[in-house]
């Protein structure tokens, strides 16, 4: 029997699932077959009902077209396709034979054959597979509708909630309501995310969606599910973790964050930096990203093959390239990075500037965005209690907060930076290289921080060469509220 080349596909449509046994499967029957696997799909979290595996299908023909493998291998045709539009299942199942492929469905040896049995399988196939995804659809709905009815919670919960209780009555619950104030008023007082996440050893985005969890303040959450393009909506009532106040307070502090200077700009970010100052200067010749070279010299002679002592490399600047390429531009041969990082550091070691804090300093517009987000709290505990009395209650709150509100008489907040008595040699010695990261790129952002040869030496130009840069004059912001100038 001859070898013929072949390609893999497994498919599984949730996280919780395994493909290892349909990998397995697949591996003995090619064997038997006499097909080389030389590729695999392997497609995890992919729901055929949906469609979402068909991209994978289009690439195995063209795969086949280009000729680099003729066979394709699955378990079962469901693995395929279950989508109730039987005529794109049969689409692809066409252009795949079109191709010069053939489709090997271990479990139905008839599916996809061209003869008249073989199309009577493949067509029966296909709609009990289709028949498979609308009883699981129809199942999974009467689920939803039992959580539903018992008001029980469905969905994501951010990090420190959890959700307990028996099945389709599930509970959301705060495990560690402590951390979870203690994470809020960090980031109320203008601790940096990155910081807090990794007190906690969480994702910044973790600490952020946490924040922005409403339900940590209102005691309610929001629950949904859509099925056939009819989307049902229950409230869930959970015991409230912060203040209001604390929970405005906190959100405010990420509003203030989304500007575009924070944005990601794309390109490979430095995930492991040999210095603080690796990836943060332009190359002089190509503006490319400078990365620092370090480490020990090869352990064998590049010519003889022989092995030879290993020594410290000198850390040297070169040019890495630019956005995703990373091609180095071959102009600029490098510069010691040692001499480079010395200066910077003096620059900031020495700096008796002051930090300054945005903060405000007088006004109380801020405090009608407090009473706001407690008559929202109110509100969504009206949408989740049953109890009449509760609910006299919470009328009679609402009514009298409606009121407070009517009467506020609103000072415009005014804001301005104040000392927070620390010097930027202060914060340079105090951080770590993420700090001194951070530093360096908001001075040059703000200023203009660059490389230059003058005097035989490569050194650090602030500003414009030459006249005095006026930007200087400016602040340099550092951040979460803070910021420097002179």
């Amino acid at each position: 029997m001859g070898i013929s080349l072949g390609a893999g596909f497994v498919r599984v449509s949730t996280g919780s699932q395994d493909e290892a046994s349909q990998i397995k499967v697949i591996d003995a029957a090619a064997v038997e077959r006499g097909v080389t696997i030389v590729k695999w799909f392997r497609l995890h979290g992919y729901s055929a009902s949906h469609g979402t595996q068909e991209p994978a299908l289009r690439e195995v023909i063209r795969d086949i077209e280009r000729g680099d493998y003729r066979t394709l291998m699955v378990t079962e045709s469901s693995r395929l396709d279950r989508r109730e539009d039987l005529d794109a299942q049969a689409e692809i199942l066409l252009e795949i034979r079109s191709a010069g492929g053939d489709v090997v469905s271990i479990s139905e040896p008839q599916f996809g054959r061209t003869d008249f049995a073989g199309r009577i399988v493949t067509l029966v196939a296909q709609h009990a597979n289709a028949e498979k995804s609308r009883t699981v659809k129809s199942t999974t709905y009467r689920g939803i509708m039992m959580i539903r009815d018992n008001k029980a919670h469905r969905g994501p919960l951010p990090a420190f909630w959890t959700r307990s209780g028996v099945r389709y009555a599930k509970q959301a619950s705060c495990a560690n309501p402590a951390a979870v104030v203690d994470i809020y008023e960090r980031v109320a007082n203008l601790e940096p995310v990155n910081s807090v996440a990794r007190a906690y050893d969480l994702y910044p985005t973790s600490v952020k969606s946490l924040i922005r969890f409403a339900a940590n303040h209102t005691g309610v959450v929001e629950c949904s599910y859509t099925h056939e393009g009819r989307t049902e909506t229950w409230t869930h009532a959970v015991e409230p973790v912060v203040e209001s106040a604390l929970w405005w307070r906190a959100n405010k502090v990420l509003e203030a964050n989304k500007d575009e200077s924070r944005v990601n700009k794309g390109g490979r970010p430095v995930a492991s930096p040999v210095t603080w100052i690796s990836g943060l200067l332009d190359c002089p010749e190509c503006a490319g990203k400078l990365l620092v070279h370090a480490g020990l010299t090869p352990g064998k002679d590049a010519r003889t093959g022989e092995p030879r002592a290993q020594k410290p490399r000198t850390p040297t600047l070169r040019c890495a390239g630019r956005e995703r390429r990373r091609l180095a531009c071959g102009r600029f041969k490098g510069a010691e990075a040692q001499p480079v990082m010395d200066v910077i550091a003096d620059m900031f070691a020495n700096d008796t500037t002051a930090i300054l804090a945005f903060q405000r300093v007088a006004g109380n517009a801020h405090e009608l965005d407090e009473l706001n987000a407690e008559l929202r709290k109110i509100q969504a505990r009206l949408s989740a209690t049953e109890d009449d009395d509760e609910l006299d209650a919470l009328i009679a709150q609402r009514k009298a907060m409606k009121a407070r509100i009517e009467r506020f008489v609103i000072v415009p907040d005014s804001f301005d930076y104040a000392p927070t008595g620390q010097t930027v040699a202060e914060m340079w010695h105090a951080g770590d290289d993420t700090v001194k990261r951070g530093m360096v790129r908001a001075v040059k952002a703000s200023w203009g921080l660059g490389l230059v040869h003058h005097g035989g030496r490569w050194g650090i130009a602030i500003g414009t060469a030459g006249a005095e840069d006026p930007g200087m004059t400016g602040i340099v912001d550092l951040g979460n509220g803070l910021c420097f100038r002179r």
